[in-house]
């Protein structure tokens, strides 16, 4: 069965919905992550499904930009009265938050959901060496909120003076101005969570449990979350009927299949073809339309200098190019 067939057998198996497939490869060196670049693809999916009376969207992804995530999440919306994701695996990060919009999580019996609290990178992020280029380190916004509980209650320092002495310390690791940054996203990923889950609960209480949960009881960014916890934290979770699971497992494998996501991209391999090597990185599909994401590289073994203590000698080093990066219609 080919997966067009198999997202139309899901559609009857879900009562006639339109299912939307969309997946961001992780592939060990080709992950991608949800980005604003798929948002004029997915607005070609919805304009070719049309107004309908449900949606389902199926995602599998290891998250991405919280904004872009609210994006689709309003998108969805303007085009369905019911909106479900569907979670065969893993939807993490971005991909939970976008399913707190959700009037209901479908989940199979290996779904994962995740914490929603964000990772920040900017220019005043410290830095690390990394194969002679300079990278900036991703700031957690829960490890620093971490640290300063760690600094009250498990150290015990409550005087203003220690606990300012502690402060000063972290800002010399990190610029004062990444951990604004930091207390920034922590407000915006929870304003967010709220308004997605105020979509379809009244109920104001329970969205503060489950945004309290999702942002800060969970300490792991790490974490998942399966589809009984999940119903304990109050979202609207279901389990997918033994059908529906089938199918959202099988359409999961044949992405898997297509993004090569059990291979790990080996560059020193890659780079023994002459040709120009590509990748598919991200998919997104529906009956009626197909994309991939994929990126294209020329890839050049080069002899340089080995640098300072080398002793004038040289060595041999992969040079990649990146000659495309694209969504394209299949």
């Amino acid at each position: 069965m080919t997966r067009k067939e198999l997202i139309e057998s899901l559609e009857k198996a879900r009562g006639g919905s339109s299912v939307i497939c969309y997946a961001t490869g992780d592939r060990v060196n080709q992950q991608i992550q949800i980005g604003d670049d798929v948002l004029p693809i997915l607005a070609q999916h919805l304009g070719a499904i049309g107004k309908v009376e449900q949606l389902d969207l199926l995602i599998y992804s290891r998250g991405g930009n919280t904004l872009t995530g609210f994006a689709i999440a309003n998108a969805l919306r303007e085009f369905a009265k019911k909106v479900c994701v569907l979670v065969p695996f893993r939807a993490h990060s971005c991909a939970t938050l976008i399913a707190l919009s959700a009037d209901t999580i479908t989940a199979g019996p290996f779904a994962q959901l995740s914490p929603i609290d964000p990772s920040i990178t900017t220019p005043h992020n410290p830095t690390i060496q990394e194969g002679g280029e300079s990278k900036f380190l991703p700031v957690s916004v829960e490890d620093v909120a971490n640290f300063l509980e760690l600094v009250r209650k498990e150290v015990g320092l409550k005087d203003e003076q220690y606990l300012a002495s502690a402060l000063t310390h972290l800002c010399a690791r990190v610029s004062p101005l990444a951990l604004g940054s930091v207390y920034r996203a922590r407000e915006q990923i929870g304003m967010l969570a709220r308004k997605l889950l105020a979509m379809h609960i009244q109920d104001d209480e329970r969205i503060t449990r489950i945004v309290k949960a999702l942002t800060r009881e969970l300490l792991s960014h790490d974490y998942y979350i399966g589809r009984r916890e999940a119903r304990t934290l109050g979202l609207q979770v279901e389990d997918a009927t033994p059908d529906e699971a089938g199918l959202m497992w099988k359409i999961y494998e044949e992405v898997a299949l297509e993004l090569k996501l059990s291979e790990p991209w080996n560059w020193e391999n890659e780079g023994q073809a002459a040709q120009p090597r590509a990748a598919i990185q991200g998919l997104l599909q529906s009956r009626e339309l197909k994309h991939v994401f994929s990126s294209k590289y020329q890839i050049k073994r080069i002899t340089v200098p080995s640098g300072p203590g080398g002793g004038g000698k040289k060595q041999e080093t992969l040079q990649i190019t990146v000659l495309e990066q694209a969504w394209k219609k299949v």
